[in-house]
């Protein structure tokens, strides 16, 4: 691959430059995305302001966060669970941080995110699963 394709496909395609400018769109503009877009740009905004955020820094953040979400997964449907499903996906990483990277003992766990102690070694488990297939692809 070429040096100049490797620039058009790479990291560096997504510059600051762009993300500079993507709060300067205009809201008609905006308005003519689909209405899931337009949807989360006002959910990311509202929840960014919620936690004490300035309009324009929301905004920005916002169409930040989307742009990097289509660098993921941009002309692919993908699954997002609900809430409840999300929650305990998010709770299970934190648990498995806090056993991994910060020694936090299994009993303790336990007492911290209130589930048994044998639930947090089903946990445990699962996540390292998770985590080693991330980095260690399968040969075969």
């Amino acid at each position: 691959m070429s040096e100049e394709q490797k620039d058009l496909l790479g990291d560096d395609s997504f510059s600051k430059d762009l993300l500079d400018h993507l709060d300067a769109i205009p809201e008609e503009v905006q308005k003519k995305w689909p209405r899931d877009l337009s949807a989360l740009v006002d959910i990311y905004s509202a929840s960014l302001k919620r936690l004490g955020y300035s309009g324009s820094e929301a905004q920005k953040i916002s169409h930040t966060l989307l742009a990097e979400q289509s660098v993921y997964c941009g002309g692919r449907y993908f699954y997002l669970p609900k809430l409840d499903a999300l929650k305990k996906a998010i709770r299970d990483v934190e648990l498995h941080r806090d056993w991994s990277e910060r020694g936090v003992q299994p009993d303790e766990l336990a007492d911290k995110y209130k589930i048994s102690a044998t639930h947090v070694y089903r946990i445990i488990k699962e996540q390292q699963a998770y985590y080693r297939k991330r980095i260690q692809p399968e040969l075969f």
